[in-house]
């Protein structure tokens, strides 16, 4: 290999180290969401949780629906978002929501393959002549692994840390 192909391969190495190191991938993925939809979700003070239905294997491993709810509602209430009842949501304009859904398959070693997805939607009209609505998707975060209920767990609060540094970022 000539010099300046060698000195190539040794930048393009340490990009990458660096970019794995100090996690670019996630920061460009904080700053673009942020960008696009940060100010229209900070604008919301709180939102009414939503727990997709787990599989029954989860719920027999102890994650449960409720178990979510409250560890998502402690985390909201400590960063001063509130979670909203549903009497509360109705009347909010835009009826914003925190929807979390994980998906999960068992494999043959007992383990899960799963991936958890935390999005935030607000409610639109149809049409202006219509009450029908929709909720549209504004922020969404996903992650996915394999692991335990711990593992999935962990995941949960990650993508949930993760909406709270979007929701609380200037």
């Amino acid at each position: 290999m000539r010099l300046r192909s060698q000195i190539f391969v040794l930048l393009f190495l340490l990009a990458i180290f660096i970019a794995v190191r100090f996690d670019v991938p996630t920061k460009v993925k904080f700053g673009a969401t942020n960008l696009i939809y940060g100010d229209e979700m900070r604008s919301f003070k709180g939102f009414r949780l939503f727990v997709e239905s787990l599989i029954p294997e989860l719920e027999k491993e102890g994650l449960t629906r409720e178990m979510i709810l409250r560890e998502l509602t402690t985390k909201l209430e400590k960063a001063g978002i509130k979670s909203l009842g549903q009497a509360e949501w109705q009347k909010t304009p835009g009826k914003p929501a925190l929807n979390v859904l994980v998906n999960a398959t068992k494999t043959g070693d007992g383990r899960y393959q799963y991936s958890v997805t935390i999005e935030v939607g607000k409610s639109e009209l149809l049409s202006s002549g219509a009450y029908s609505e929709k909720i549209k998707a504004i922020w969404t975060s996903s992650g996915m692994g394999e692991g335990d209920v711990a593992d999935i767990r962990a995941t949960i609060n990650e993508e949930a840390g993760f909406f709270l540094k979007s929701h609380s970022s200037s």
